[in-house]
This record gives C-alpha cells, structure tokens and sequence, in this order.
C-alpha cells in the first residue's frame, strides 16, 4: 500500500502532530508495511527534525520556479511536426505550472515520451509517484480558507485527480468559500473525491453552501486527540491543583494578521497587554510560575515564531513579575511537548493544537479563538463558555474569565475527562471511516 500525503507543514509542531497522528491510525488500519511519502512546503527543514519520514517538495512551489524542458531532440518524426511540438511545449513552458499539468496529462494519456521531454529526472519522480499511489490524503487542518494562498491547494488536487487516484480530506476546518473562482473549483474537486473528513458542523456548512454532495463528508474529531506518543495515557485530569508549591502555568501565544474589526497593529497590541495583564494577575494571586511555550518556534528556517510575540509581552512586564515568567524558544517535537504539557497546571492556548496536545496530556485549557476552529471544538467540549474571541479580548474580562476559570476548576476537569475521551474515539474511528470508504470503491 503506497499512500501519499500532501499540504503538510512539519515545521509547525500542531502539523507536525496531524502528520505524525494520521500516519499512525493509517498504518493501524493499512497495515504497518504501508509507503508514505509527504509532500511538505519545506522538506529539506522537515527531513532534519522527523528524519524517518520520507518529504519531497509540494509540486506546485516547485514548478512555479524554474522551468525545466529538455532539449527537444531529431528523434521525433519530421521537422515540421517537431517545430510544432517545440512551439506548443514552449507555451506551456511559459506557464509553468499548465508544463506540469500537461506532463502529467500526457503520462496518463500514455504519452509519456512527451512528459519525459518537458520534465527532469527529479519532475519525473513525482509524476510516478502520484501515478502509482493507491491512496492521496489532504492532511488535516485549517488551510482551505480565504485567509490563506489556495491556488497551490488546487493545483495539487487537480493533479492528484487527473491521476484518477482516490483524494481523502483528512478532518478539517475549512471554508466558508466566497470568491466564485473557489466556489467552483473546490465544489469539483470536493465532489469528484472519495471522503473529505471535517472537525466541526460550520465546516459541514460550508460544504453545503457550495453544493458538494454531503454523503461523502463526515463530522469527526481532529485527529491530533488520537495522539498518544510521549504520555502514558490516563483516563482523566487530576482532580485538583498541586499543592505546597507554585502552580505551574503554559501559556502560547502567536502573530495574528487577518483582525475583522480593526488593524492588525491595534489588535496585536491589545492582545499582548491582555495576556501581559493576565501574565501579573497568575503571579500575583497564585505565585504562578509561567511558561510560554508554542508548537511554532525554534526552528529559525521556519516563517513563524511564536517566542517572538512571547518576549515583547514578558518585556513589558514588572521586572519582579518576570523573575517568575520565562519564555521557552526552544523546538519541541509533538512527543517532546506533550511530555512538557503534563507538567502544568493549566494551559492558555491561542494555537489551536497546543490546546489539543495540552488536553491529550490532561492538562486543563482556557482557549484564545482567532478562527472559528477553536469555538467550534470548544463548544463540543463544552467549554464554549471560557472561549476568548482575539477580536475583543480585553484585560479586565480576561483576568476575569480566568480567575472564574480557576474557581471551577475541579467541575472543569471533570467535564474534559468525559468529552476528551469522546473526541480521542471519534479520532480514533476517522481511519476506520478511509478503509471502509477506500475498500467499497477501490
């Protein structure tokens, strides 16, 4: 069985832990012998920290570079026919990724001296690889939405369709989709796939408002709450605090650009003095020690570092308050940072999969929304209560949620015990739903 996953970005640990979590579920369901290669933004980076994974170059970053025709020999019949040929290839040469588009047409097509003349050794590899792949799988997350590039998304589905392969959507947040040009493509691609797994009903929605035929997608759970590397698993959240010394508190934080309701500038900066102001009120109250910690930094390759924004907010603290307070900027794996997670108290997430790898290591999490993701899960959970928009938080009602969260901490705990095992079964049963859908069709 040679699978083949795609739209990965190991560098940010939460993908990291999606990759790591669906290719472990496959295996259980596939059998352990099952070929995965991965098709990362960044497989040079990733090779170094997951050096047991085999990652290649996403194909539409690296046939939008450049071209890479070979000479158009005299072993075609005629000259006219050739110079015909040259004029045609040289088109499609111009627009780089309609030459890799072509390439894989024509290899299908069984014209595959064609596609050998238009591609590199290299190019050629990845042709194959898609050709000869039983199963492609979408990895799961939030990057099918409007905030985000979406042109190198279709360019791979299209590519992974015209292969005529089985296209799985691993669980996914995704839409709403408002420009016509995205209404379309991803109502085809969506139809013409085999399963498309979401986390959330707003995700369902979405696909609904773009008339895809529902009976192939499946609300489930993110597939990171089948993680279990790193933590002997337990079945529930200690019933209270620690005692006799200072309760240990993670905080993540991140960069956010896409505010509805203002700049970024001013959003960005009410958010570092929200959690700043929350920062004191921990220590001061519970002579908290605090951490800030993300799934996104110590990789200086990698465009995101969460410590960044971590630092200019411990910087503005009290200088008493940071004796207390330290930033984390080391990398972490996902194994390496659930380890870490269980040695908290509590978690303040705004990263989404540092919330979900904090409640895999049953640590409480007051969440921070900057997508609809973490409301809907949240709510699942329900925890929809404690949910911090990014859009409006602000200090006085943020220590406020926070010191109530405190309160009922002990009722909280009881709560995610029952409905993190639910969300860790339904995580577990999204493979069994891709083998049952793969083995009726294929």
């Amino acid at each position: 069985m040679k699978i083949l996953i795609t739209n990965t970005v190991a560098l940010n640990g939460g993908d990291a832990a999606i990759l790591l979590s669906i290719i472990n579920l496959l295996k259980n369901e596939f059998g352990q012998d099952t070929e995965f290669i991965i098709y990362d933004s960044q497989p040079e980076i990733a090779k170094r920290c997951y050096r047991n994974l085999n990652f290649r170059k996403l194909i539409y970053l690296k046939y939008t570079k450049t071209p890479a025709m070979k000479y158009l020999g005299t072993s075609l019949p005629g000259r006219a026919l050739r110079l015909l040929l040259k004029k045609i290839l040289l088109f499609f040469l111009s627009i780089n990724p309609s030459r890799f588009y072509f390439a894989a047409w024509c290899w299908q097509h069984k014209l595959d001296w064609i596609t050998k003349l238009l591609l590199n050794n290299q190019e050629l590899q990845d042709i194959y690889n898609y050709s000869s792949a039983d199963l492609i799988v979408s990895t799961g997350g939030t990057y099918l939405v409007e905030n985000y590039p979406l042109n190198d998304r279709i360019f791979d589905y299209k590519i992974s369709l015209l292969m005529q392969k089985p296209l799985v959507f691993y669980t996914q947040s995704l839409g709403p989709f408002l420009k016509n040009k995205y209404k379309s493509n991803f109502r085809d691609i969506f139809n013409r796939s085999l399963l498309i797994l979401l986390r959330d009903e707003a995700s369902f929605k979405h696909l609904q408002d773009i008339q895809v035929d529902i009976k192939k997608a499946y609300v489930s759970s993110d597939v990171v709450f089948a993680f279990t590397e790193g933590l002997e698993q337990e079945n529930h959240f200690t019933s209270n605090l620690r005692d006799n010394f200072p309760l240990k508190i993670g905080v993540s934080v991140r960069d956010w650009q896409y505010f509805k309701t203002t700049d970024a500038e001013t959003g960005m900066n009410m958010f570092r003095k929200s959690l700043g102001a929350v920062t004191k009120y921990l220590v001061e109250k519970y002579n908290a020690e605090i951490t800030y910690i993300s799934t996104c930094q110590g990789i200086p390759d990698y465009w995101k570092d969460d410590s960044k924004v971590a630092l200019e907010i411990v910087d503005s603290l009290p200088i008493e308050i940071q004796k207390q307070v330290k930033v984390n900027r080391n990398f972490h794996s996902p194994q390496e940072l659930v380890e870490i997670l269980n040695s908290y108290d509590m978690v303040i997430a705004t990263r989404m999969h540092m919330a979900i790898l904090s409640l895999v290591a049953r640590t409480p999490v007051f969440p921070i929304s900057y997508e609809f993701k973490t409301k809907e899960l949240f709510q699942r959970l329900e925890m929809g209560e404690w949910v911090q928009d990014i859009e409006n938080v602000q200090q006085e009602s943020i220590i406020s949620s926070i010191q109530l969260f405190m309160e009922k901490l002990p009722e909280i705990k009881q709560k995610l015990s029952i409905n993190v095992k639910k969300e860790r079964e339904r995580a577990l049963e999204s493979a069994k739903i891709v083998k049952t859908a793969f083995d009726k069709n294929y």
